[in-house]
This record gives C-alpha cells, structure tokens and sequence, in this order.
C-alpha cells in the first residue's frame, strides 16, 4: 500500500551542468498533489556552482543590472482624454460600468467608448497606435485582439450588459417617458442568424440586423438596446423590448414614437398590451381630419396658447375609436378569421404651429406668384415644370380678353389649401392635456440628433462583426460609447444657452464677460463635436525625468479655451 502523502513541501539540491562544463547547484521545493498525483514544481533557488573538486559550492557573479537610461522623457495628449474623464465621471457611465463587470473588463469596455467619442467613424484596429499618445483607463494597453476577444466575451455572456441597463434605469423613474428608436445595421455577412433582408434605413440594398435603442426623455440618456432580425416589423420589436423595460424596473412606461408607427393595426396591438404610448398621427386619416375640421375654429384662443412657446396653440379631444380587424386565432369563443369590431378611448392633441404655418403659406406664394409672372411674360404653359403647371391649374385663373391672357388669383383656392397649414396631431391613449404631451413629444424630438449621430459615430455604418456573439458585444460596447456622446451633447446646448445671459450677478453681468462669452458662443456654433475633440487634442503634456530632477508642462491654453473648459466643469474656476 502507498505511503500517504504528508502534505508538506520537499526541498532537495539539483545539479545542471552548463555548457561552459559548469555545474550550477539549485534548491528545489515540490509538492505533492493529490489530484494529479505527482510532485509540482514549487521554486528554484540558486545556491552556486560546484567547486572543480566537488566538495564545495562557490558562490556565483551578481547578474548586472539592466541599463537604464539617464533621462526618460513622456508626451502624452491630455486636453481631449480630461473632457472624456470628465464625462465618464459626471454622466455616472464609469461608475455604472465598474458596478457591472470586473475591473479588466470595464477599463476595456470605457476604453472603446473613449476612443469611439474621440475618433469619429474609426475602426477599432487605429487603436493600438492611438494609445500610444493618449491615456486610456486600460493601462495595460489594449490590441485590436483583445478588442474582438472583449467583443466575443461580452456577447456570449450578457450578464454584463444586463446588469449595465439595470444601473441606467435606475436612475429614471419607475413609470418615466421613454423614447424608442429603432436602427437597421447593414451587414455583408452571411453567417450571421440575425442579418436578414427586410426595410434598410441606409437604402444600401444589403441585409440588416435591426437595434432598438430606448432612451429615457428625463435625462436624455440611452437605457438599454434591444438587437432583433432585420426583417422584424418595428412594432413587434417595440413589444418585446417592453418586456426587457419589466426586467429593468420600468414596467408601465410611457412609449413615445416618431410617425414611423402610426397605423390603425399598431395602435391596437400597443392597446391590447396594455401599453401608454403617445405618437405622432397623421392628418390626412378618415378619422383624424374630421376631428381637427371641429376643433379648427376654437383652437387659436388665448387659453389654449402654450406658455413655453406661445406662437403655438394646443387642444385635446377625447374620441372613442373603432377598430377592425381578423381574429388570428379562435379564442372565448370567437372563431379564427372572423371579423372583430372593438372600441377604444383614445386621445386626440391637436397643435397648432402659426409660425410654420406662416412660413409654409409664404412659400407658397412666392410660388404661386412666380407662375404668375411666367404666364404674365407670355411662357407657353407647356413651358411650364410639373409642379408649375399644377400651380397653374390649381390656385390661377387664366382668361383671355379680346385676344389678351390675364391672369388672376384664386382666392378661395389658396385659403382652402393653407387653412390647416401648421397643424399637426399627437395620438395617446393614457389621459393628458395637450401640452403635457406636446413637452413630451419635443424632449423626443431632442433625441433626434442623438439617434442621427449613432451611426456616424462608433463605427456602426456597416458592422463587421462574423459571429453573434461578437455582434453582440460590439453592439453593447457601441451603447456605452452612445451614452458618452449624447451626455456630451446635452452639456453643451446646455452650455450654449447660457452664455451671455444676466445671472444677477454683477461680477458677471457686465459688459466684458458678456464680450468674452459672446465669442465662445459664435465659436461654438462652428463647432462639431468631432471638430472640439480634434481642437483640445492639441494639448499635451511633456514629463521629463532626469538624474537632475523631473518636470512636468502642459501646451498653453488660450483664454477662450479655458473659459470653455471652466465653463463646462472640466476645470475648476480657480485652476
């Protein structure tokens, strides 16, 4: 029977002989294994080497140390990376990140997102000469591998992500607005089980792989994303998103939608899942005109005037809806392909625009009075463009004589055609009065940009992604990188609204701030978000260490940069 293994290590000397005819002796600890059943290999340690004789050991020469350089010197790029600091910091993205993933994770994800929101449309692969002269948080450095490996990961374990909404969310209210867009990604692969032929936004003809993002309107921030099939319909997708919002606290939102969902079919399908929504419809509907024609006389009272903006008018009526529509599958008694009639409360918010609607009626005259003069000149109205001609026919009137044209305008023509110019509807069916829902629908509106800008930033025109998993990952990393670029954006509207405005305060109200303020407006408004990264990445910081001592500068700011940087609360007034 084996001898029990004691548990304790074992020291003993090994001898190596050397090429040189050397022999270097070593002390060797092992220790037994009980699992794999032999000795591992614990440390080495060099006691010398053997004397000619045998008899002694002698002790070796010190090995030299490495050489080092007298003077070290270090430039980085700081001015761009402090902005990115700055945002990762203030928008609680960083902190929601390392709440969400291990330390090494993390750092690689902010590290995408940071890279993404400095270089606009820039694959992954610039990023490894990229960090050379900028500091990421993933000191360690970062490859294109390691990229597509953290991708990988990510995506085949969503743990990551999942946790990462949970974070976002809890910083909105249980039952907050939410924004909902949805993006179709084009794709030239044909592995992966997602990219399928359906509606393509970019037009490209290539199959898509659709993502729908939800944004809360409190904050303007990006919550979660939802990746589905190309050739799903976007309400479908929008339902099974809202079972992601039950997971992540938010169980009774209400959904605001851009026109793209108006129809009779999608209202119902929200309806029968018990779903608020308010969404843009259109006027020219059987069911909606008739409404605003009984609305149209009594909408222009000061009453209905909205106060934030008072050159626009609002006005909510109440309807009961009927829908229509084939049953898809026999329930409580109802056979499959019968025909169904339900009735429904919804809410009808009419606004109405007088300053587009002034603009929009003095296009067209300047139109209608341009075809005027034409025909006035004696132009041939076959002469005439198409919609010229239909100009012509519609809101003219042409007679002749005794063998002279005059043409005339036809009142009643025009003022039928502008009288609903500036109005537009918003549809709901959770009770609101109309500028609740109009405040609503413009902070979605605000969102728009961000949702344009998603795809011109973080490198997602096409994906080149090879798996799903991969997909997946990119899409959560490019989600990060999203949050930093609208927080960003929000900062400076809010920034850009408040230069020179009095404040009360007359160390600031007097008239050489308002000038210095003034010029970071107009220099602003220049400004794309690509271009301010591209201006502040000028600034650098040399760090020289020598035997003499060590020093530290930064390339200098010029005043109006440090206003914008002071401004923002990148630097601290008194820096």
């Amino acid at each position: 029977m084996p001898k029990k293994a004691s548990g304790e290590p074992k020291v003993k000397r090994v001898e190596r002989p050397q090429s040189n005819g050397d022999i270097y002796i070593y002390e060797v600890t092992t220790l037994y294994n009980p699992e794999k059943r032999y000795n591992e290999h614990v440390s080495s340690k060099l006691l010398g080497k053997k004397s000619p004789d045998g008899t002694e050991i002698l002790p070796t020469r010190p090995r030299k140390a490495p050489r080092t350089n007298k003077t070290a010197a270090v430039r980085k790029t700081v001015g761009a990376m402090d902005i990115l600091e700055w945002i990762g910091r203030e928008s609680g993205i960083d902190d929601d990140i390392l709440s969400s993933a291990d330390i090494g994770t993390a750092q690689k994800v902010i590290s995408i997102a940071r890279f993404w929101m400095a270089n606009p449309d820039k694959s992954v692969r610039r990023i490894e000469e990229w960090q050379i002269s900028h500091t990421l948080p993933y000191r360690e450095g970062i490859s294109e591998d390691a990229c597509y490996s953290l991708m990988k990961d990510l995506g085949q374990d969503i743990s990551v992500s999942q946790k990462y909404f949970q974070h976002r969310a809890s910083h909105a209210a249980s039952r907050a607005s939410v924004a909902v867009d949805s993006t179709t990604i084009s794709s030239y692969s044909e592995y992966l089980n997602d990219v399928r032929f359906g509606y393509n936004k970019d037009g490209n003809g290539l199959a898509t792989v659709k993502m729908l993002t939800l944004f809360c309107l409190n904050d303007h921030q990006p919550i979660a994303f939802s990746r589905q099939p190309g050739n799903i319909p976007d309400v479908i997708s929008v339902l099974n998103a809202l079972k992601q919002l039950s997971v992540l606290g938010m169980d009774k939102p209400l959904l605001v939608l851009d026109g793209g969902f108006f129809s009779e079919d999608n209202i119902l399908a929200f309806v029968h899942a018990h779903t608020k929504f308010l969404m843009r419809g259109q006027l020219d509907g059987k069911w909606i005109f008739p409404e605003l024609q009984a609305i149209a006389s009594r909408i222009e009272r000061p009453s209905n005037a909205w106060q934030d903006s008072p050159d626009m008018y609002c006005m909510t009526r109440r309807i009961s809806h009927q829908f229509t529509y084939e049953r898809q599958r026999t329930r409580g008694g109802v056979a499959k392909g019968s025909i169904t009639v339900e009735e429904h409360r919804l809410y009808l918010h009419f606004i109405l625009d007088t300053g587009k609607a002034r603009l929009n009626t003095a296009l067209l005259m300047k139109e209608i009075q341009h075809v005027k003069q034409q025909l006035t000149n004696g132009v041939d109205l076959s002469l005439l463009t198409k919609s010229e001609r239909r100009n012509a026919d519609r809101f003219l009137i042409q007679k002749t004589i005794r063998g002279r044209l005059t043409v005339t305008l036809n009142d009643k023509a025009i003022i039928d055609e502008t009288r609903y110019y500036g109005y537009f509807v918003l549809v709901s069916n959770e009770k609101m009065d109309a500028f609740r829902a109009l405040r609503e629908y413009r902070l979605r509106e605000l969102t728009e940009e961000g949702f344009r800008i998603d795809k011109q930033y973080n490198d997602a025109h096409v994906t080149r992604s090879k798996t799903t998993g991969t997909l997946e990952g990119r899409f959560f990393c490019q989600f990060v990188a999203y949050g930093y670029e609208v927080f960003f954006q929000r900062e400076l509207n809010r920034l850009k609204s408040s230069l020179a405005v009095p404040t009360g305060d007359p160390s600031h109200d007097n008239s050489e701030t308002f000038k210095k303020e003034k010029a970071l407006l107009n220099w602003l408004k220049g400004m794309s978000v690509a271009k301010l990264f591209d201006w502040f990445d000028a600034i650098q910081e040399t760090t020289v260490n020598t035997n003499i001592g060590k020093a530290r500068w930064k390339t200098e700011t010029i005043e109006r940069d440090w206003l914008f940087l002071t401004k923002l609360g990148v630097l601290k007034a008194d820096y």
